[in-house]
């Protein structure tokens, strides 16, 4: 089971909405019922990554990650959303 950590600023907002098109990619990708997503505040990300196999935030990437890091702003405004998607899936790739 593959856990995807979402983070913005509350933890409710960004990530919701951010959520909704990684689960639509995820499941267009085979990953269907493989995969967890967690919702938090950028402040509890780093935390939350412990054991998270990649971490999407539509912050700037907090340090001490122990996972991959995603831009999640692309999913949202849409600039730059190919190459968001295709590092989102390199790093469930594994």
């Amino acid at each position: 089971m593959k856990k995807i950590v979402l983070a913005c600023g509350s933890g409710i907002a960004t990530s919701t909405a951010v959520a909704r098109k990684v689960t639509a990619l995820l499941d267009e990708h085979g990953f269907a019922g493989g995969y967890e997503i967690v919702q938090c505040a950028i402040s509890e990300a780093a935390d939350a990554c412990a054991d998270a196999d990649v971490l999407v935030a539509t912050t700037v990437a907090p340090s001490g990650l122990a996972c991959p890091y995603v831009s999640g702003v692309p999913f949202l405004t849409g600039v730059g959303r190919d190459a968001a998607e295709r590092s989102l899936l390199e790093a469930l790739a594994d």
